[in-house]
C-alpha cells in the first residue's frame, strides 16, 4: 500500500509549553546594619514548587458506533502507516464506507454516522443509493472487502483517497423477510472509488464527493 504526499513536510503539530513559576525575594535593610559585614545582605529564598503543567486536551472524537447486524461485514485489507494525518484519513474513510453500508442494511436515513462522516454532494449521492435500495425493498448481506487505499494530501485540511471495493461475496436479500433474492457473484470485478475529503471545524475528515469506476485496472 502506498502513501503519497503533495508536500515535502508534514504539518507540524503545535504543542503547549508549560510555564515554570519560580519566586525569588529577600530583604534590603538600610541603616546601621549596612556597615556590618554579612548583615543586610540579600539572600535568595528557595524556589516555589513547580505548578503541574496542564494536560493537553484529548483530540479523540466521539465516533458513532456502527451496527451491521448479524448478516453483513466490511473487511479492510490495508495496514495503517504510522503517519497520524494519513491514518486519521484512513479511519475516516472506513467510517464513510461503514456508514453507507449500515444505512443500507437497516434502511435508515437517520444513522448518526451518515452526518458524521459524509457531507456535501457525497451525502446527496449516498441518499440516492439508499433511496434505490429502500424502493426496491432489498438490502445486502455477506462481506465487502476494501483494499488498495491510497491517500494524497492536497493542502491543509483537504485530501483525496482512492480505494477498491470487492463485493464478490455480497448478496441481495428481501428487507422484510431476509430471503436471498440474488446470490453473490464470485466473478464480480472490484470497483474503484475516488473521493475528496475535507476536515470539518470539529476535526472530522468527511467525504464531500466521490465517484466510482467499475472494473478499473487498478483494482484487478
Amino acid at each position: 500500500m502506498t502513501r503519497r504526499r503533495t508536500r515535502t513536510a508534514l504539518i507540524a503539530a503545535s504543542a503547549a509549553t508549560a510555564l515554570l513559576l519560580t519566586a525569588c525575594g529577600g530583604s534590603d535593610n538600610k541603616g546601621a546594619s549596612d556597615d556590618i559585614p554579612g548583615v543586610g545582605e540579600t539572600t535568595e529564598e528557595p524556589p516555589a514548587p513547580e505548578e503541574p503543567a496542564e494536560e493537553e486536551p484529548s483530540d479523540e472524537l466521539d465516533h458513532p458506533e456502527i451496527d451491521f447486524g448479524d448478516d453483513y461485514q466490511n473487511v479492510y485489507a490495508d495496514d495503517y502507516t504510522g503517519d497520524p494525518i494519513v491514518d486519521a484519513i484512513l479511519r475516516a474513510n472506513q467510517g464513510f464506507n461503514d456508514a453507507v453500508d449500515e444505512a443500507i442494511v437497516h434502511h435508515d436515513y437517520e444513522r448518526p454516522a451518515l452526518s458524521f462522516y459524509i457531507s456535501g454532494s457525497a451525502r446527496t449521492a449516498t441518499f440516492r443509493v439508499l433511496d434505490a435500495m429502500v424502493e426496491s425493498g432489498e438490502t445486502s448481506g455477506g462481506t465487502s472487502r476494501y483494499f488498495n487505499r491510497d491517500v494524497t494530501l492536497v493542502e491543509d485540511g483537504v485530501a483525496t483517497i482512492s480505494f477498491c471495493r470487492d463485493f464478490s461475496q455480497v448478496y441481495d436479500k428481501d428487507f422484510e423477510t431476509g430471503e436471498i433474492t440474488k446470490e453473490a457473484d464470485p466473478d464480480a470485478k472490484p470497483t474503484l472509488y475516488v473521493a475528496r475529503m475535507e476536515q470539518s471545524a470539529d476535526g472530522v475528515w468527511q467525504t464531500v464527493e466521490y465517484d466510482l469506476f467499475r472494473e478499473d485496472q487498478k483494482c484487478q
